[in-house]
């Protein structure tokens, strides 16, 4: 018997807009072919206080919108992302790795 682990290809993105109080879904990243798209979603650019996550990167339009040359992702979400030491404290928690290397550290 083997374990699988599952594919995840999407993730939603939450913002919070000047003024308000809760969160609101702005938009879909959606992984393929290596690189990660993102779109707003339909009721985010409905809101009259939508805004744009970063302008000159994502404006706020329909559609997916294309990656800036040489990116993967958006420069601005890859910005937002957890570190590297982030990601692997995820990945960690994940497959349930335990943190014993962390407590034998050296800091000195």
């Amino acid at each position: 018997m083997s374990s699988k682990v599952p594919k995840y290809d999407e993730a939603y993105v939450w913002v919070w807009l000047p003024g308000e109080t809760a969160p609101v879904v702005a938009g879909r990243l959606y992984a393929h072919d290596g690189l990660v798209s993102f779109n707003y979603g339909r009721s985010f650019r409905e809101l009259g206080s939508a805004i744009p996550l970063y302008l000159p990167e994502l404006p706020l339009k329909a559609g997916e919108l294309p990656l800036l040359p040489g990116l993967t992702m958006p420069g601005c979400i890859r910005d937002a992302a957890p570190d590297a030491w982030g990601r692997r404290v995820i990945l960690n928690r994940k497959f349930g790795v335990k943190g014993d290397e962390i407590a034998r550290l050296d800091i000195s």
